[in-house]
């Protein structure tokens, strides 16, 4: 019932990828409305997992976890409910701060009732379904979004949320308030969450024109912040987050890696559905369908990963998983208007199959490497690095695409004979171009449809190539990182703690 609470946070980071078209035309949403859809979300979960991990450690592993998924399961229909893209956002962002009282503490629930093989055991099982849920979540929007609408992809929660519960109280054990000295450092808590914000609002901020003192005064602001958190954190008697973890050169490494993976993950599927049903044509379900490899991919590298790490700790499947990921960006960044289905599903194979092995393995390797009892900690600081990888992702990536298509589209109107205040028009909706539309205007003949959707497609694709290559970079750089990733250490036997 653990990892069935991690599902629901990870579907509900890639769902809306394929719902965002149906969301956009719906609620005539904007690009960084789209943006903010999928980022207030991974946001909210960024900046307070390791919050609440070490609240769940402090406190209440069950308790955290069952209010967690309350909260989700009621935000969830909210969001379905919301009239508006505004309050779609409002009521992500609560979808997010309820996935990060689930995330770290299913993590300490799973590392406080087993050890040694069966702890890789159960972390592979959760790491599977995490990922798999984040997979399979394009596959089930799709058939949801175009028999039901967009609202569908969030109601699917009710249920599962009500099945997540019935079973949390009846199977999760007790766990006690654990009586610690000190109190939960409250002051660290808000430094670590205002340093995340200030740096995740920077990214964000990029792509807007004229923008650029307030990115360098947000970067400036992340900066400060995180040293003042250092400061505090270091003569805090229970630290939110214990800067001692960090000595082993494991866990810094293993939570960059996790970043990197995720970073590509979510900002591929955040175009690569766009480009399938925008310039391909494909509906909800056919472009669900077509990111299945993805699916299956992750799932099964996910599920024969944990006996690699066994047998030859994490590094070789990082590896393997990094190099999957940089050279699967690479072969996405090829497509055109006219690639078949040949030339995709390759490339979504490898991206899958690497995502999978560097997710499991990294999770293993960063708890492995901390205490027992800071084990939903450790959780919350692989989770968020998850998310913050999501997050820039879409807002890098989302960069990239826009300016891509801002210097673009006017070379490839005129290189299509579109030409005066047509091509003015056009242009002057650039946002909906990198979404993969085509802004024909009113009463325009066929020929100048086709003129000015086979320009619209092509900027879109350039920005989409540029930004898959920057994903294969961050992906390389990942290799670097895996060689300081070692096995992580068993607890031993009295530590065990049977799961009812």
């Amino acid at each position: 019932m653990v990892s069935l609470g991690a599902a629901m946070v990870a579907l509900d980071g890639t769902v809306i990828s394929v719902a965002n078209p149906a969301l956009s035309a719906e609620l005539d949403a904007s690009l960084t409305d789209l943006q903010w859809v999928t980022n207030g979300y991974l946001l909210a979960i960024a900046t307070t997992l390791v919050i609440f991990g070490r609240a769940a450690d402090r406190f209440s592993r069950k308790g955290f976890w069952l209010t967690g998924v309350v909260a989700f399961t009621a935000a969830s229909v909210l969001v379905g409910l919301a009239p508006s893209v505004e309050l779609v956002i409002v009521w992500r962002v609560a979808q997010g701060l309820a996935g990060a009282l689930i995330m770290p503490a299913g993590v300490g629930l799973l590392r406080g009732a087993f050890a040694g093989a069966a702890l890789s055991r159960a972390l592979a099982v959760w790491s599977t379904c995490t990922a798999g849920a984040a997979a399979a979540g394009p596959v089930i929007a799709g058939l949801l979004v175009e028999s039901y609408g967009w609202e569908a992809v969030f109601f699917i929660n009710a249920p599962i949320g009500v099945i997540a519960i019935g079973l949390g109280l009846r199977h999760l054990p007790r766990t006690p308030k654990r009586q610690a000295d000190g109190r939960l450092d409250v002051p660290g808590a808000v430094l670590l969450a205002a340093a995340m914000m200030s740096l995740a609002w920077a990214v964000l901020e990029i792509e807007k024109a004229g923008s650029a003192g307030i990115v360098l005064l947000f970067f400036a602001l992340a900066a400060t912040l995180t040293v003042v958190f250092c400061l505090r954190e270091s003569r805090a008697k229970e630290p939110v987050l214990d800067l001692r973890i960090f000595r082993n050169r494991t866990v810094p490494a293993a939570a960059l890696l996790v970043v990197l993976a995720f970073f590509t993950l979510y900002g591929t599927l955040f175009f690569v559905t766009l480009y399938l049903q925008r310039v391909r044509g494909a509906d909800a379900v056919e472009a669900g369908v077509q990111v299945l490899p993805l699916t299956v991919a992750l799932g099964v590298a996910s599920a024969l990963v944990g006996r690699l790490n066994a047998r030859f700790g994490p590094r070789p499947a990082l590896l393997a998983g990094t190099a999957a990921i940089a050279l699967s960006a690479f072969g996405l960044s090829q497509l055109e208007t006219g690639t078949g289905y040949a030339g995709l599903w390759p490339w979504l194979v490898g991206m899958g199959a690497g995502v999978g092995l560097v997710s499991v393995a990294s999770t293993e390797a960063l708890v492995g490497n901390v205490d027992q009892r800071l084990s939903s900690v450790a959780g919350g600081l692989q989770q968020t690095a998850s998310q913050l990888g999501g997050v820039l992702g879409t807002a890098v990536l989302s960069t990239v695409v826009s300016s891509s298509v801002q210097s673009r589209l006017s070379c490839e109107l005129a290189a299509n004979g579109v030409h005066g205040g047509v091509a003015e028009a056009v242009a002057a909706d650039a946002d909906k171009v990198a979404q993969g539309i085509a802004p024909v205007p009113p009463g325009a003949n066929g020929a100048l449809t086709s003129r000015i959707t086979d320009a619209s497609h092509e900027a879109f694709l350039a920005g989409m190539s540029s930004a898959l290559l920057v994903a294969m970079g961050a992906a390389l750089a990942g290799l670097v990182a895996a060689l300081f990733v070692r096995p992580g250490v068993t607890v031993s036997r009295d530590e065990v703690v049977v799961m009812h």
